[in-house]
């Protein structure tokens, strides 16, 4: 099975202009976990993780060792919102990508995706277009539908 067989071709792109709140209404509305960000030609420029921008609010590790009473004070992240809100995707987008192509292998991609760590991988088309979006969710229910959801009928008529 391939990737294209499965993916989400309904995906959200956005471009490099759009301010974080933008960024974080798609994600809150569309209920998606990364969004990819495009050229005017469609190329993907980097992406966006629901994580990274979390990331933006919270201190990194090595703020909290180094002075964990002056990051203590959560309420005081939160406030940061305020000051991040009118960052843009270009400045807060990874721009090394881990992505897919449509020929690609399912299994491989799903082998891309355990080694990376990432939960989704942009789908790219050979002219380097993003054509949409793969997670492992996606593979979890096409594997069950192609190889298991005819054993799970054939058990229950058995019955």
């Amino acid at each position: 099975m391939k990737v294209a067989d499965v993916m989400s071709r309904r995906l959200t792109t956005v471009d490099a202009d759009r301010t974080l709140r933008e960024l974080w209404r798609i994600i809150f509305h569309k209920h998606v976990n990364a969004i990819p960000v495009i050229d005017k030609k469609g190329k993907l420029l980097g992406i966006i993780t629901k994580d990274d921008i979390l990331h933006l609010f919270y201190p990194d590790y090595e703020d909290l060792v180094e002075d964990f009473f002056a990051v203590s004070d959560f309420e005081e992240m939160e406030n940061r919102i305020d000051e991040l809100g009118s960052k843009r995707a270009r400045d807060i987008m990874k721009k090394r990508v881990i992505f897919t192509r449509e020929d690609c292998p399912i299994m491989r991609a799903l082998s891309r995706m355990i080694v990376r760590n990432v939960n989704q991988l942009p789908v790219l088309s050979v002219d380097d277009v993003v054509a949409g979006m793969l997670t492992k969710g996606d593979i979890f229910y096409a594997l069950f539908r192609s190889r298991l959801s005819g054993k799970i009928s054939l058990h229950k008529r058995l019955r």
